[in-house]
């Protein structure tokens, strides 16, 4: 099975670069409106982020080419025998686990078909798909959260200082599971299984002759298995000012580059460039914000308003959750982040681990609110309408799923701060 390239509408194409362009135009005419010097900002640009963004999409393309993913997907698919909890059960804990150390959404568009093909076969109701892909969207950004790899904000997180790998990984991703176990927990008991036994099992046959071709690299999977590894180990346990994250991401990518090459495979060197553009348009509006001190002042009015550490705290998480919802999580990611290490370095000093996992928590449950936060939202919506499953599924039908994914990431949120801090 061939990874599939994700092909935007062109009115979505045309919109989606225009916002970019209007990011960036409109960042660099308040600069020169405001005399404020745009060298002086791109030196402080966090190319860091960005290097670590497209090496492990790169290193993402070289597993999907071992046919790992497509192996795990039809797996499940068959272990589920077409019971429609346990699918979501299963393909939910896969996402999970996926979204903390890989693309996620090279991840969704890999094993898109075998859902579709299983889903279309089981006599799949309108209200069982929203649940379905309204849970899958949600720990898609709860997984990308539990590591400081898995997803934008884990990575500005990671680099900004005011943690470190291991202890960012070792305090989120217990939360993070736990939240998930959650989401999946609680949208099961909305679905309901009355189907024939008979029925299900036509769509597993059916599923395992689509897929029964399917064949996987294990000399290649095992080779960067263990890179992999070793490179999980270097962020976790090496000094960060010795060997810098961004390093350890591109020797990695390329010595399995190199490994996959003597292994006989060919290097596709597919980057989704337009997330890359809008990412960067993200860091460098965020740089100009930071220069007009606007997120200083924010601190400052918050920490002589708010004695409490901890009210202080949760005041942070609300703002940001509401900012993520309404302007994604990119965004809204580059643009508190000053306000957090201001605050790591000040009040919350003691606690800036954990202020970066309730940052990153907040973060997380912002882009599950609407379809337009999340990263994979629009696309996986795209894909959902294109497999012809029935209905559009939009912003409006997301909604109210959305609405209670972000309940109850804040609720577990919020309560392991007030614990734990």
């Amino acid at each position: 099975m061939k990874q599939e390239v994700i092909h935007l509408s062109p009115p979505l194409k045309i919109i989606s670069f225009l916002l970019i362009a209007v990011i960036f135009v409109t960042s660099a005419s308040y600069c020169m409106i405001m005399n404020l010097p745009i060298a002086d900002i791109m030196k402080n640009f966090q190319y860091n982020v960005l290097v670590i963004l497209i090496s492990m999409e790169l290193f993402t393309n070289l597993i999907v080419e071992t046919g790992i993913m497509q192996v795990i997907a039809v797996k499940l698919a068959l272990r589920s025998n077409g019971n429609k909890k346990a699918v979501l059960v299963l393909f939910g804990s896969m996402m999970f686990v996926i979204s903390s150390f890989l693309n996620n959404i090279t991840a969704v568009m890999i094993i898109l078909p075998v859902i579709f093909v299983l889903l279309k076969a089981v006599d799949l109701t309108q209200k069982y798909v929203r649940i379905f892909f309204g849970a899958l969207l949600a720990i898609c950004n709860t997984g990308g959260a539990s590591s400081p790899i898995g997803d934008f904000p884990a990575i500005i997180i990671m680099t900004s200082g005011i943690t470190t790998f291991f202890d960012y990984l070792r305090r989120a991703m217990p939360i993070f599971l736990f939240t998930t176990m959650a989401i999946i927990c609680y949208w099961s008991l909305k679905i309901s299984d009355k189907e024939s036994r008979e029925l299900q099992s036509l769509g597993v046959n059916l599923l395992r002759a689509r897929h029964k071709h399917i064949k996987l690299d294990k000399k290649l999977l095992y080779a960067l298995c263990v890179i992999f590894t070793i490179m999980f180990l270097t962020w976790s346990f090496a000094p960060q000012e010795i060997i810098p994250p961004e390093v350890v991401a591109v020797l990695g990518y390329a010595v399995a580059a190199a490994v996959s090459a003597l292994l006989g495979k060919k290097i596709k060197l597919t980057i989704d460039f337009k997330a890359v553009l809008t990412i960067a348009s993200f860091l460098f509006m965020a740089g100009v914000i930071s220069a007009t001190g606007i997120l200083d002042r924010m601190a400052f009015i918050l920490k002589d308003n708010i004695s409490d550490p901890r009210l202080l705290l949760i005041t942070i998480m609300l703002i940001t959750s509401i900012l993520s919802g309404l302007c994604s999580a990119g965004p809204a990611a580059a643009a508190m982040m000053p306000v957090i290490i201001d605050l790591c370095q000040t009040t919350l000093s003691s606690q800036s681990h954990w202020v970066a996992i309730a940052y990153a928590a907040s973060i997380c449950a912002g882009s599950s609110f609407f379809l337009w936060s999340a990263t994979a939202g629009f696309i996986l919506s795209a894909k959902i309408e294109n497999a012809d499953l029935g209905f559009v599924w939009g912003a409006g039908g997301y909604l109210k799923y959305g609405l209670v994914n972000y309940v109850i990431q804040m609720i577990i949120a919020l309560y392991a701060i007030i614990l734990l801090v």
